[in-house]
């Protein structure tokens, strides 16, 4: 019985993170601007925001150490939300 939990748990958590991967959106990162806090991204469609053109954007960052992973010319996935009213990454991975 606790096997049978525990591999019903485990397929849960993995349904969880493979829906969380794809609905992250894709980009390039045109600029940093850390002074800002902000960078500007050429992206696709973004799920969560429910925009499905793409365009070149700017956005806040969740986190300031995010301007640190990234530079002009890196791919990166992201999901963004408004935060405070501004259009703001919330998760950010570098591919």
């Amino acid at each position: 019985m606790k096997r049978t939990f525990a591999a019903a748990a485990l397929a849960l958590l993995a349904t969880v993170a493979a829906h969380a991967q794809a609905t992250l959106a894709e980009g390039e990162v045109t600029k940093v601007d850390a002074k800002q806090g902000k960078m500007t991204v050429r992206h696709g469609p973004i799920p969560s925001l429910e925009r499905t053109d793409g365009m070149t954007m700017v956005f806040r960052v969740k986190d300031d150490a995010m301007l640190e992973q990234v530079k002009p010319g890196d791919k990166i996935a992201f999901d963004a939300a408004r935060v405070n009213g501004a259009l703001t990454i919330t998760v950010l991975e570098k591919k």
